[in-house]
């Protein structure tokens, strides 16, 4: 069988493909998923399958493909690449200095991380998301002490996803396709009432708005904040 010059050139990539995702024996359960993979296929996440998420909740790792080496874990909840509400939905720069590790949830990312790779190493990474709920709910008791006391005793119990009986939407430009990049624009909005509830107390409404940036150097700053009955 004679194949033509199309043909070779698709079964050269398919085989770059196999040699990519094969090159590393990874741990039983454990897979790095092409969707994770850097521009050059050099890096990418180490995620467990179903059984491994629910049994153990290892947390990602950023991995060498062809080594196997360990860059660093991703200091956030775990990911898989499908979940239920979402799924992993990580985001490079065009050059792979930067990864935007995102896992997708109902209100907000269960997950938001940017990882900076320097010479093979990562340099830092900073935990978007809880750096904007943390200083979205510190600075939003300061300015309406007592709707916050109210909207967090209504949501006593909801779990995880209202931290302190609120549901924080945490947000980058990437979101709409732009290109990753620093400094990375962040946004916080926060709602105790996200249903929109016929029967939600007046006194516990509540909302408000912080705008931060991640730094060239890893350092997370607050622009502006707001916060409104």
């Amino acid at each position: 069988m004679t194949l033509n010059r199309s043909s070779l050139a698709c079964a050269a990539v398919f085989l770059a493909l196999i040699s990519i995702s094969s090159a590393t024996d990874w741990p039983a359960g454990f897979s790095v998923p092409k969707s994770t993979l850097s521009p050059d296929g050099r890096f990418g996440v180490l995620a467990p399958d179903e059984a491994h998420y629910s049994d153990e909740r290892p947390q990602n790792k950023l991995v060498e493909v062809a080594t196997g080496r360990v860059l660093a874990i991703i200091q956030a909840e775990t990911g898989m690449e499908q979940m239920n509400h979402g799924g992993a939905a990580p985001r490079w720069s065009a050059d792979g200095s930067l990864l935007l590790w995102k896992v997708e949830g109902k209100w907000s990312p269960r997950a938001l991380v940017l990882l900076r790779i320097h010479e093979g190493n990562v340099a830092w990474q900073v935990n978007i998301l809880k750096q904007a709920q943390r200083a979205t709910l510190i600075r939003t008791r300061k300015a309406q002490p007592k709707a916050y006391a109210a909207a967090r005793d209504f949501n006593k119990g909801n779990g995880s996803a209202y931290p302190e009986g609120f549901t924080i939407e945490v947000t980058t430009p990437v979101d709409n396709e732009k290109p990753v990049g620093v400094p990375l624009a962040v946004h916080a909005r926060l709602t105790p009432d996200p249903k929109g509830l016929e029967d939600f107390p007046k006194t516990a409404k509540l909302y408000a708005k912080l705008d931060a940036v991640v730094t060239a150097d890893g350092k997370f700053v607050v622009e502006k904040f707001s916060a409104s009955r």
